[in-house]
């Protein structure tokens, strides 16, 4: 008794069963239907000629023969041409492969952020950009506690701005300059005298939304293959502006130093993996409105970012 039972059972407890069952019923529904229409066809409309043409006069039959017909055969097709565009198969079908595609789309979209934040928290802090502070710190404080000091409090609030900034999704431009300063700073103390800077940002923008850790990477990528290589070292300049009319307002940043540059004495791996990363990354934060620029600024490199300004800026 049990053993019947429980296979009777087994059907109405399969959601894909009732499913199927449900649309071989509305199949033979839809069937039915038109073999009856197509009956009722083909009994009515030679009555209807029949009796046209006995009574004489204007043909009127062929509207009702057209008319039917054409409804006739668009009710066939929606029932037998069920992967055609006129069925409703092929509807769910593509509404089935446009899902797909969108959920496609978005996975892809993530996993490229993803990625790209995952290579932006592993360039934070290079291994030999950490020890070489350490080293210096420890080598300035028999000679020269107080730089060694001074060094050492802009490494601390260095990484704490770093820290912050790997946490965040958003940051500001402010933000952002303040983590260029401390790093700046810092190698300003190494480098003395052979390092110059400037960051000039117009007014308006400095609550203005920015991805954080976007300048620090060009920033070092100019210091490190740019003015350190170059024997009397240089400058480094950021710059940020508005450009363009309201509603499509854009923020322009110009990351420009006078060092080595295009030159053959120049190291060429500022312009790989730093770079592809930032482009990358750009592409994926602003759906590709963002554009990236590398200019032979004679002496030095000139790098322009284009971003779409998100929000209205405060002052």
């Amino acid at each position: 008794m049990s053993g019947p039972a429980n296979a009777a059972a087994v059907p109405h407890a399969d959601p894909d069963r009732q499913e199927a069952l449900h649309r071989a019923r509305k199949r033979v529904r839809d069937m039915r239907s038109f073999y009856v229409s197509a009956s009722m066809y083909a009994v009515i409309i030679p009555s209807l000629w029949i009796v046209n043409l006995s009574a004489g006069g204007p043909v009127w039959a062929v509207w009702p023969t057209f008319g039917w017909g054409a409804g006739l055969i668009i009710h066939g097709l929606s029932v037998f041409a069920g992967r055609s565009f006129f069925g409703a198969e092929w509807q769910a079908k593509k509404v089935e492969e446009l899902m797909a595609r969108e959920n496609l789309k978005v996975v892809s979209r993530e996993k490229q952020l993803v990625q790209a934040q995952m290579r932006m928290l592993q360039a934070q802090i290079e291994p030999h950009f950490l020890f070489n502070t350490l080293a210096n710190i420890q080598s300035l404080i028999g000679r020269a506690p107080d730089k060694a000091s001074l060094m050492m409090d802009n490494f601390i609030a260095y990484l704490r701005e770093t820290l912050s900034a790997s946490r965040a999704q958003e940051g500001t431009v402010q933000q952002e300059f303040a983590l260029l300063r401390h790093y700046l700073d810092l190698i300003k103390i190494r480098m003395a005298d052979r390092l110059q800077y400037t960051l000039s940002l117009a007014p308006g923008l400095e609550t203005a939304p920015m991805a954080p850790m976007l300048l620090q990477p060009l920033v070092e990528n100019a210091i490190k293959h740019g003015l350190e290589p170059k024997v009397e070292g240089g400058a480094v300049s950021v710059d940020v502006q508005r450009a363009g009319d309201a509603g499509n307002e854009r923020m322009l940043i110009t990351v420009e130093d006078n060092g080595l540059g295009f030159s053959d004495d120049a190291d060429s791996k500022g312009t790989g993996v730093g770079l592809a990363n930032l482009r990358e990354r750009l592409a994926v934060l602003y759906d590709g409105r963002a554009s990236l620029d590398i200019a032979d600024a004679r002496p030095g490199t000139r790098i322009r970012i284009a971003v779409p300004l998100l929000q209205k800026p405060t002052a």
